[in-house]
């Protein structure tokens, strides 16, 4: 079965959590995505499995190729439907470094590829945005990064707003280290990556 036939089961503004190699705790109700390792974490037939095999033993219901140049979770975001609008990932932080920088590159493909306000999540401690107008709640430390050059506006209960369109290039530590203390309104030209710090919050 493909990852697009499986979602077939659910309304499109129905969240998809994905499971990946590194999970503690987040939700487990399907639609679920298991990614390679995340399948160890499994619980009877739920969901769909999709990788490689590399972290798991596990026969996967989607086996990939070990030789191929893309990721298990670039493999699985690419197959979403355009007009699914909220992922939730778990596992997906944490020891390699490296895999975290090309998992956001993914997010971000992902929230490119979309055809209407989406949002993912890497547990509650990155949100990516779609492009558009958001409203998100902070208490405390957050920073904002782009992965590509973009406009935005930010305002709100924050210590340093944008409150005129303001240029925010790839990486850009302009958006490093504000401090929320209730409702911040976001507007991006692009997708953008809401990053919390110390007690994560984002909602």
């Amino acid at each position: 079965m493909k990852i697009s036939e499986y979602l077939d089961n659910f309304a499109s503004d129905t969240p998809i959590s994905i499971i990946g190699p590194l999970y503690r705790s987040g939700p487990m109700q399907e639609p679920l995505l298991f990614v390679d390792g995340g399948s160890n974490y499994r619980i009877g037939s739920a969901g769909l499995s999709v990788g490689d095999g590399d972290s798991s033993d596990s026969p996967m219901d989607i086996p990939l190729s070990a030789d191929k140049d893309y990721s298990d979770l670039a493999y699985a975001l690419d197959s979403i439907p355009a007009d699914y609008s909220n992922v939730c990932l778990s596992g997906f932080l944490g020891k390699r470094r490296d895999h975290e920088y090309f998992n956001l590159g993914a997010a971000h493909q992902f929230l490119e590829s979309r055809s209407q306000p989406s949002t993912i999540r890497f547990e509650q401690t990155i949100i990516g945005y779609t492009a558009g107008t958001w409203n998100f709640h902070r208490e405390g430390l957050f920073s904002i990064l782009s992965l590509k050059d973009t406009w935005l506006t930010l305002h709100g209960d924050c210590r340093y707003p944008c409150r005129d369109r303001t240029r925010f290039r790839v990486l850009d530590s302009l958006g490093l280290s504000n401090i929320g203390h209730g409702k911040i309104h976001l507007q991006t030209e692009d997708p953008v990556f809401v990053i919390y710090e110390n007690t994560p919050e984002c909602r």
